[in-house]
């Protein structure tokens, strides 16, 4: 039962989440609730645990299409609220402004769609960080295109900002013209960091 003050329990969020992704990937439940488990046990930190919701929904965000990876994602977010305090919100979790970024871009069938974002590090360490993007998914299904990034793995000084550039080949046999997609990046380095390209294809030059 919630408790007076509508927080749920560690068992209610636990059973919640079970429900929602018994039928997507049940090691993916597993891990989560070892997650909450260690939390509630005291074993973890409101902040640890967090960081690795958000960590583990990154992971499955490059092995699942795009639609099943929001859901994990915005729902971890979501259970990173509940689990602790404020220190624990997600958008608290080092200096990011969200741990989530999103990223649009467009281009013309057969041309290229390409921006440019800026990525800081607000630890004290440098970061090691690298890429690893899904495919695009869009309303027909999974496209075999993913994203490419310039420079795909770097080191991030602590407390430096870097621009990088993010393109996709917009192949008649990958994508259709008039379609959006959307694709997941796992960030290897920002564990706590996931960013979204929502891709809009236009009709070729």
């Amino acid at each position: 039962m919630t408790p007076e003050g509508g927080t749920p329990t560690l068992a209610e969020v636990t059973a919640s989440l079970a429900r929602r992704w018994a039928t997507l990937r049940l090691a993916a439940v597993q891990s989560y609730g070892r997650i909450l488990a260690d939390y509630g046990s005291g074993r973890s930190s409101s902040a640890a645990a967090a960081g690795a919701l958000l960590k583990l929904a990154a992971e499955e965000a490059v092995r699942y299409p795009a639609d099943a990876v929001s859901l994990a994602t915005d729902y971890a977010s979501a259970v990173a609220g509940r689990a602790g305090s404020a220190t624990a919100s997600p958008a608290n979790l080092g200096r990011q402004a969200s741990p989530i970024q999103d990223i649009e871009i467009s281009g013309p069938l057969g041309g290229v769609a390409a921006t440019e974002f800026y990525l800081s590090n607000p630890h004290q360490s440098d970061a090691q960080l690298t890429f690893l993007a899904s495919r695009f998914m869009g309303s027909a299904g999974e496209s075999p295109a993913t994203a490419s990034f310039d420079p795909a793995s770097f080191t991030l000084p602590a407390g430096v900002e870097q621009a990088v550039r993010v393109s996709v080949a917009l192949k008649a046999k990958a994508f259709k013209a008039g379609e959006s997609y959307t694709a997941n990046v796992a960030i290897s380095g920002f564990d706590e960091m996931v960013l979204r390209i929502r891709l809009t294809v236009l009709d070729a030059a």
